[in-house]
């Protein structure tokens, strides 16, 4: 049976899609761009329900797999999955867990115009993230309501891009197929916008691969044509029936070996397992992903 859950349903519902972690070392290993990624990282959100009712439980499961390290979602208010999040810092550091990276939302609410400035509730969530050791902000998400308004939003990652560079924390962004699709009051695409109009050293890009070929586009064009701005990746695969959803890695139809031997080309150093539908269960499946990862050559 398959079982099928909406990311993006969540985000529109929620408003905060976002943050945590722990750890001050790195988080996917210090490798170089270039060679075979070991150790890839987990995205909580494949695990989203077994997180929600047990945390230690799943963390220590997620160990016993192999996982090494996560990254995180649904911060609010100094908390995430309902512990403070240097509580939750320690139970990661407690199973051999590193996470530097964590998703975030920003939107229209999260800036005041008139001050030019991010609210003190942003700020926080960013201060938040450094305390504990992060290395990395991402932006996940885009209003839906707010697309048409990307002249709007551009003031607003670029005060969270400098915010993030005070602390001490680099701030990217995670693309789902719109930004590849829906364009922008000049013509160009979203993800265009995102990429030419914030300061390159202020911003980086979390590629989710799967969203990318939804969008029927080639991973590799965009890491040629932006190279070395892809610093993270989501790994995640498509299935092959009509309607493409997610599934685990290896299982579907993203040759993921050809993307990556353009790595170094892409400035990729951070590969995220992410899974949104699963043929088996969550909790299969993402190990299934991690063991099916291992066995990738390129």
């Amino acid at each position: 049976m398959q079982h099928r859950f909406s990311r993006r349903r969540f985000l529109q519902i929620s408003a905060v899609a976002a943050a945590a972690g722990a750890m001050s070392t790195p988080l996917f290993c210090a490798i170089d761009p270039d060679k075979r990624v070991k150790d890839p990282g987990l995205q909580l959100w494949s695990v989203r329900e077994e997180m929600t009712k047990d945390a230690k439980t799943t963390i220590g499961a997620l160990a016993k797999m192999g996982y090494r390290s996560v990254e995180g979602f649904g911060y609010k208010n100094g908390k995430m999955f309902g512990m403070p999040i240097t509580d939750f810092s320690k139970l990661l550091k407690d199973n051999g867990f590193t996470m530097p990276s964590s998703h975030t939302m920003f939107a229209l609410d999260s800036y005041d115009a008139t001050k030019k400035s991010l609210t003190d509730d942003a700020k926080r969530s960013i201060d938040d993230a450094a305390a504990i050791g992060q290395k990395y902000v991402i932006c996940p998400w885009m209003n839906e309501n707010e697309r048409s308004r990307i002249t709007e939003l551009m003031p607003v990652y670029t005060a969270a891009a400098e915010y993030c560079k005070t602390a001490g924390v680099q701030f990217g962004y995670h693309n789902h197929d719109f930004e590849f699709t829906k364009k922008g009051p000049d013509g160009r695409l979203l993800i265009e916008w995102l990429l030419q109009d914030i300061d390159p050293k202020l911003v980086t890009f979390e590629m989710d691969i799967y969203w990318v070929s939804f969008a029927k586009f080639k991973p590799t064009d965009w890491f040629e044509r932006f190279p070395g701005r892809w610093e993270l990746c989501h790994v995640k695969d498509m299935a092959k029936t009509a309607k493409q959803e997610t599934v685990e890695v290896g299982d579907g139809s993203i040759d993921f070996p050809a993307i990556f031997k353009q790595s170094k080309k892409a400035g990729l150093k951070h590969y995220v397992i992410e899974l949104e539908n699963y043929l088996t269960s969550p909790m299969q499946g993402v190990e299934r992903s991690l063991n099916n990862f291992k066995k990738l050559k390129w």
